[in-house]
């Protein structure tokens, strides 16, 4: 639940987040890993994308069969879009980008070409340059009520955006958060009648403001699915999220049996891929400590 996703970000930053948004990344609604696009965090591809809208063979719709999908890369230091090659996996195939984003170029959302452009809710993304250097330093993400995805561009064109913009959601399913305001846009059925309940956020992001105050160190780690036991020789991803710099140990334990040495030392960036040597067992679980302090400890049970 979108209040799922909010308290885990103030548990881990407290009163320095700064605002949340869904990414549904289209047409995949379950909670997993495997998103209709490719994304990668830190350094690893997560998933290679499963979209019935392409660019594939048979798509949905004839339209998406060629369909030139956009990819939004960033860092520290910078933030750029520019097109993605579905053949070779370019840029998210260099090793110099470690964060990367697939998705449409606006213009090519499912909502602007096959449902005439209605008024919804959508979140635009685009870059900005403000210092005069060459490239883009600035993310803008705008999210609008009641508005096609066209104005929704013009209105980052006239906040100075001159380059490609794209779209990461759209509909009932939008949601923003801010930690001034709290929940501004809240994801809701269409008919509260049939069942009024909200939806589910399997994807989203995060954004926290830098700073120098001290947080207490924690490591928060879930299964994006629902019990599902890994595979022996099967990679399986570990997905953590947690608040501090610094490596990470990954171990597999049954009780306070040491199972597996999943890794000794890897960095603390919130993904590990794991071939399992063993048929992992129901009852099992994985510990995600700090490697400076092993009090600091985050743990998923099978």
């Amino acid at each position: 639940m979108f209040s799922d996703v909010t308290d885990e970000y103030q548990k881990l930053y407290a009163n320095n987040v700064f605002s949340t948004i869904n990414c549904s990344f289209f047409e995949q609604y379950q909670s997993s890993t495997q998103l209709s696009f490719p994304i990668k965090l830190n350094g690893v591809v997560i998933t290679g994308g499963t979209s019935p809208y392409g660019p594939i063979k048979e798509p949905k719709n004839k339209y998406y069969r060629n369909i030139r999908l956009k990819t939004l890369v960033w860092d520290d230091k910078q933030a750029y879009i520019n097109d993605y090659n579905q053949a070779s996996g370019a840029p998210l195939n260099q090793k110099i980008v470690k964060n990367a984003i697939v998705t449409y170029r606006y213009s090519d959302h499912p909502a602007k070409v096959l449902a005439q452009n209605q008024a919804n809710k959508y979140q635009v993304i685009g870059t900005l340059n403000k210092d005069g250097v060459k490239g883009d330093e600035l993310l803008l993400i705008m999210t609008v009520n009641q508005a096609t995805l066209d104005e929704a561009a013009d209105l980052l064109r006239k906040l100075g955006v001159k380059g490609d913009i794209i779209t990461v959601d759209g509909g009932r399913s939008t949601y923003l958060f801010n930690s001034q305001k709290g929940n501004i846009i809240v994801p809701q059925l269409s008919n509260l009648q049939e069942n009024p309940t909200f939806r589910h956020l399997p994807h989203y992001l995060g954004f926290r403001k830098k700073s120098t105050n001290q947080i207490v160190p924690k490591i928060l780690i879930a299964q994006p699915v629902g019990k599902v036991l890994p595979k022996k020789d099967q990679p399986f991803l570990i997905l953590w999220r947690d608040n501090f710099d610094g490596d990470v140990s990954i171990k597999l334990y049954d009780g306070n049996k040491l199972i597996q040495n999943i890794s000794s030392r890897t960095a603390s960036d919130g993904v590990y891929e794991w071939k399992p040597r063993i048929s992992v067992k129901e009852g099992y679980f994985i510990r995600i400590s700090s490697w400076k302090d092993r009090n600091i400890f985050g743990q998923l049970q099978f």
